[in-house]
C-alpha cells in the first residue's frame, strides 16, 4: 500500500466515524433532552398539587369545619382541573384522598347529605382498585386517612 492510499483511508475511516459520532450523539442528545423535559413537565403539576395537599391536611387536622371544607375544596378543584388541563396527567390518589376528608369534615359538620356524597366520590375513584367484595369500608378508609396524616407530620 502506498502512502496516498493509507492517508486517503485514514481521511474515509475518519469521516465515517465522525458521521456516525455525530448522529449517534445527536440521537442519544435527543432522547435525554425529552426525557428531562418530560421530567420538568410533570413537576409544573406536582407541586402545585402537593402544595395544595400539605394546606388541605394541615386545614383538615387544625382548622374549624368551614376552612377545612374550603381547603380541601381547593385541593380537589384543583386536582380535577389539571386532569382536564392535560389528559396524560393523573393525580397519584390524593383525589379520593381529599374526598375522604371532604367527607370526615361533613361527617363533623353534621351534614350527613354532604358526606354520603363525598364519600360516593371517593369510592368511585379508589374503587376500581378493589373487587366489589374486598372493598374497604368508610371507617376503612377514615383510619387511613388519619395514619397518612400522621405519617407526613413525622416527616
Amino acid at each position: 500500500m502506498e502512502e496516498g492510499e493509507v492517508t486517503r483511508a485514514i481521511k474515509i475511516t475518519f469521516v465515517a466515524a465522525a458521521i456516525l459520532g455525530l448522529g449517534l450523539g445527536s440521537y442519544l442528545g435527543y432522547s435525554e433532552a425529552n426525557q428531562i423535559s418530560n421530567s420538568l413537565e410533570s413537576h409544573q403539576y406536582i407541586t402545585p398539587s402537593i402544595v395544595a395537599s400539605d394546606f388541605a391536611r394541615i386545614q383538615f387536622m387544625h382548622a374549624d369545619t368551614d376552612h377545612a371544607r374550603q381547603a380541601v375544596m381547593l385541593q380537589i378543584r384543583l386536582l380535577e382541573q389539571l386532569e382536564q388541563a392535560d389528559k396524560t396527567y393523573h393525580e397519584d390518589g390524593t383525589l379520593w384522598l381529599a374526598y375522604i376528608r371532604l367527607a370526615m369534615i361533613e361527617e363533623a359538620a353534621g351534614r350527613p347529605d354532604a358526606e354520603q356524597s363525598a364519600l360516593t366520590q371517593a369510592r368511585a375513584i379508589h374503587s376500581p382498585n378493589y373487587p366489589h367484595d374486598q372493598e374497604p369500608t368508610y371507617d376503612e378508609l377514615k383510619n387511613g386517612v388519619l395514619r397518612l396524616d400522621k405519617e407526613f407530620d413525622n416527616l
